[in-house]
């Protein structure tokens, strides 16, 4: 592979002509710098220095789920634990976790120079992003070539030479079944992102999802003109579910219908019946926005921001409104009192309104119909007045695999005594190794909004203030000075 081994070469200056030393010429790796950029660059080195610090504290914690003796729920244990030392979610922890096994197990002699800080640490993360799809064979060669790279190549030529690599490497082998465009067919929610926007990805061979857009295409432009002939006749046009088409006499876009047919598309799952939802989805939109007295943003599903506007118009699309009652001042959710062994549909729906994800810390898991209800400490069938009470302050919701693992002991969480108003805590001890105390969610937009109406009333109070005063004076004028 020619250049793309060559060694680590490190570029001096021959001596001045009066023999003294000459100054070593800048490079790439050590550049001439401003003296404010100067503290930067050191950092940059001191960030390689603590990027292959971290890869080989967090190599062991990886479990091999290829290997003999592995325990699912001791792997997870310590994934939890990783991502409470990391202060990251344990799918954020699992990758990093993955990346420091293959960083100090196929990596090494590359990791040997992060660690010296000759390599950025965006050119090792790079590296491991770029060949998360290699054999153990072809990562050997890979940290063969990098680990000889010369440190004083610029970033662009570093990008080239890894391409390049990965292109001889990956044109000596077939794809896996897995990384082909058959392989890879699914859909994809991704991050809701906080200004109410969601999207959905749909992930196949280009064929066939040329072949769906062509479809949904066709469709739309048909229902475009069957909506232009019904607006010229003076009818109700078609797929037209918020009215505009039929308000505005302007037929909808493209784009627009094309979103409504996949929205009202029903699935066929060739027979197969579908569970109704366990939970209902929740908007939840405090009582000033509702009135239009404040643009406090609303909440689906209790952690997606969504625009106050948004928030009002959803609400106003629903038959049926819940109050969730809130204590004014912290935001906490009132408890509803304690019931037999089965949480009731009120209780779960409050549970999800306090923890939207799995109660674990580190997980992100949503509370879905896969999700369970368990008691914190255990409730006790023969007595249940002698603790494990069906009550919110000993329930919480678990994905399974997380119940699984507090059942066998590995995670034990203990809820503390609470203060009524105040959100409630929960310590969590993970392998009585980490020890952790997570407060509830709350409603945030409580406080803000007690702020508001006392500012409120505090201004009301001063105005009445005012007007009786200026009253005062009217009725009785101060004498005229004399």
């Amino acid at each position: 592979m020619g250049d793309l081994y060559e060694s680590a070469n490190v570029p001096f200056d021959e001596s001045g002509a009066d023999g003294t030393p000459a100054r070593p010429a800048p490079t790439p790796a050590a550049p001439v710098l401003p003296e404010h950029l100067r503290p930067v660059h050191a950092a940059s080195i001191e960030e390689s220095h603590r990027l292959a610090a971290r890869f080989t504290a967090l190599a062991p914690s990886f479990h091999d789920t290829e290997c003999e003796g592995y325990d699912e729920d001791s792997a997870e244990a310590e994934l939890l634990s990783v991502a409470l030392a990391l202060r990251c979610t344990r799918t954020v922890a699992g990758r990093i976790v993955h990346d420091s096994h293959i960083a100090v197990t196929q990596l090494p002699r590359t990791l040997i120079r992060l660690g010296s800080g000759e390599y950025p640490a965006a050119w090792f993360d790079r590296i491991l992003r770029r060949t998360r799809h290699l054999t153990p064979r072809q990562m050997g060669q890979v940290d063969s070539a990098t680990s000889l790279w010369s440190a004083t190549l610029t970033t662009e030529q570093f990008h080239q030479r890894l391409s390049r690599l990965l292109s001889r490497l990956e044109s000596q082998q077939e794809t896996p079944a897995h990384l082909t465009p058959e392989g890879r067919r699914r859909v994809e929610l991704l991050p809701t992102r906080d200004d109410g926007i969601g999207c959905l990805r749909v992930i196949g061979p280009a064929p066939e999802i040329l072949a769906l857009a062509q479809r949904l295409d066709a469709a739309a432009r048909a229902v475009q003109a069957a909506q232009r002939h019904a607006l010229e006749a003076g009818e109700a046009p078609p797929v037209d579910p918020r009215g505009t088409v039929a308000e505005t006499a302007m037929t909808a876009s493209l784009a627009l219908i094309q979103y409504d047919l996949l929205g009202g598309a029903a699935f066929d799952t060739d027979g197969v019946q579908v569970s109704k939802p366990r939970f209902r989805l929740n908007v939840t939109v405090p009582v000033m926005t509702m009135l239009g007295g404040s643009q406090e943003p609303g909440l689906l599903e209790g952690t997606i921001p969504i625009p106050a506007a948004m928030a009002r118009e959803l609400a106003g699309q629903s038959d049926t409104w819940y109050r969730v009652l809130t204590d004014p001042c912290s935001g906490a959710f009132l408890p509803l009192p304690a019931e037999v062994y089965t949480p009731t549909r009120a209780m779960l729906e409050h549970l999800r309104l306090r923890n939207t994800t799995c109660a674990v810390p580190g997980c992100t898991r949503p509370i879905s119909w896969a999700s369970e209800a368990d008691h914190i400490e255990e409730y006790n069938h023969g007595d249940p007045e002698r603790g494990g009470l069906t009550e919110i302050e000993n329930l919480h919701l678990l994905c399974w695999q997380h119940h699984r693992a507090k059942t066998a002991g590995l995670i034990d969480p203990t809820r503390l005594p609470c203060t009524p108003g105040l959100p409630g805590r929960t310590a969590w001890s993970i392998q009585d190794r980490v020890h952790v105390i997570v407060r509830d969610n709350e409603d945030l937009a409580s406080p803000y909004m007690t702020r508001e109406l006392m500012d409120s009333w505090t201004r009301h109070q001063a105005g009445l203030d005012a007007k009786r005063r200026a009253l005062e004076r009217l009725k009785n004028p101060p004498l005229p000075p004399y």
